[in-house]
């Protein structure tokens, strides 16, 4: 009989030792799901912001290529001072 007592409280002891390595697994699946959630939400915001920045960027490009060209057409391009045109 003291056997089997000894056995029981064994496979207690391992229920409950696996319960809580259970719980601890889903408390880290939880962390590494949120961290995982939030470093996607963070790239996909950066994304957007590099995308608004080409954009900008290229905007900004065209617009400096026809003033080039206006002047270049008006004949101006000599006279306009350095600071006024696109810097290559």
């Amino acid at each position: 009989m003291a056997g089997i007592k000894k056995f029981k409280n064994g496979l207690s002891e391992l229920r409950n030792s696996i319960d809580s390595l259970t719980k601890e697994l889903h408390e880290t699946n939880v962390g590494i799901s949120e961290s995982l959630r939030l470093t996607s939400e963070t790239i996909r915001e950066m994304s957007r912001s590099l995308d608004a920045t080409m954009k900008t960027m290229s905007d900004l490009t065209i617009q400096m290529n026809i003033r080039e060209s206006v002047l270049k057409s008006l004949g101006l391009d000599g006279i306009i001072p350095d600071f006024f045109k696109k810097k290559k």
